[in-house]
């Protein structure tokens, strides 16, 4: 089974039992590793039920049409920003965890959901860190439903993450 499809079935099943069904968002997303390295992925992601300012979902990190890393990721707004954390696994098993945010210029008062949707219009942008890599990461949601067959093949040996 795919990781991506694992991942939408256990997120409609976690909301069916929270109550009201949430709405999955889902897109692709690029990042920068310092001022040269380009990352490229994708993301799905909701809003918690009752709690419309804490966010979470899954993310791959792709190459070549192989997902590298897959792995989750949460948030919750703070005053000033969102603030994160990921975690994620090479397909080799290495992991990884780091933090990632974004601030809160264009949409202050607006909900984590407000944010997710936001990407279907405009980019959304934040920053993120692991260690001592860092960049900064761009948004981009689809308004299409994901295809059950839309997360690439595994590859067994991921290329280079820092």
């Amino acid at each position: 089974m795919r990781i991506g499809s694992l991942v939408l079935a256990l997120l409609v099943c976690a909301s069916t039992f929270g109550g009201q069904p949430l709405p999955v968002l889902h897109g692709t997303w690029t990042a920068t590793v310092g001022p040269r390295e380009v990352l490229h992925g994708t993301w799905m992601g909701h809003a918690l039920p009752n709690r419309p300012d804490v966010g979470e979902g899954s993310w791959t990190l792709v190459n070549a049409g192989r997902v590298v890393l897959a792995g989750t990721w949460r948030a919750e707004k703070t005053p000033r920003r969102w603030e994160g954390s990921w975690t994620g696994r090479t397909m080799d098993g290495r992991a990884l965890a780091g933090t990632w945010g974004a601030y809160l210029e264009e949409w202050e008062s607006k909900t984590f959901r407000d944010m997710l949707e936001r990407t279907l219009r405009h980019e959304v942008s934040g920053w993120w860190q692991s260690g001592r890599n860092q960049g900064h990461w761009w948004l981009k949601g689809s308004s299409s439903p994901e295809p059950a067959d839309s997360h690439p093949k595994q590859s067994p040996s991921p290329q280079k993450f820092r």
